[in-house]
C-alpha cells in the first residue's frame, strides 16, 4: 500500500490459479503467431490474425500488470487495464471479508478477497494485496459499514 496525502493505493493480490490461466491464455494467443512471423505475415489475412492475436495478448498482459484499487477522499477507484470505475464510500453498506464472486464485476486476480456491496444492488470484488488494511481504510471514511468475514 502506498499512501500519499489522502490517497491509498492498494495493489491487487495475484494467486497460482490467475497466474496459471493467465500463461495460458497468453500461449493460446502467442503460438498461432510464431508461425505467421516465421514466414513474413504474408497476405492481409495474415497480418490481420496477427494484430488481434498481439492485440489479446497485450491486453491481457495489461490486465494482469495494470490492476489497483485507489481510495481518494471519499471516493473508491478502481482500474483494470482498460476497465475502470468509481463510487462514493458512503455508497457501501457491506463488505465481505476472505470471499470469492464467481459472478459480476471482477477487477480481481485472486480469491478470497473483498466483496464490495454499495448502493441498492450493485456489488464488485476486488482482491487486494492486504484485504484487512483495505477494509480498515474504507472504515475509516465510513464508519458505518457492516463487515463479514469468513
Amino acid at each position: 500500500m502506498k499512501s500519499t496525502t489522502n490517497v491509498k493505493v492498494f495493489k491487487t493480490r495475484t494467486d497460482a490459479l490467475f497466474k496459471g490461466l493467465m500463461i495460458f491464455s497468453i500461449a493460446i494467443c502467442v503460438i498461432p503467431m510464431w508461425p505467421l512471423l516465421r514466414s513474413g505475415i504474408s497476405g492481409i489475412e495474415a497480418l490481420i490474425a496477427f494484430v488481434i492475436l498481439a492485440a489479446t495478448t497485450l491486453m491481457m498482459i495489461a490486465f494482469y500488470t495494470h490492476t489497483y484499487y485507489r481510495i481518494e477522499g471519499n471516493e473508491l477507484r478502481w482500474r483494470s487495464s482498460i476497465l475502470f470505475g468509481k463510487f462514493s464510500i458512503s455508497s457501501i453498506h457491506k463488505v465481505a471479508v476472505n470471499q470469492t464472486l464467481w459472478v459480476g464485476t471482477r477487477p480481481a486476480t485472486a480469491k478470497n478477497g473483498v466483496i464490495i456491496y454499495y448502493n441498492k444492488y450493485d456489488e464488485i470484488y476486488f482482491s487486494p494485496s492486504d484485504n484487512e488494511a483495505f477494509v480498515a481504510a474504507l472504515l475509516e471514511i465510513n464508519p458505518e459499514i457492516e463487515v463479514v468475514r469468513k
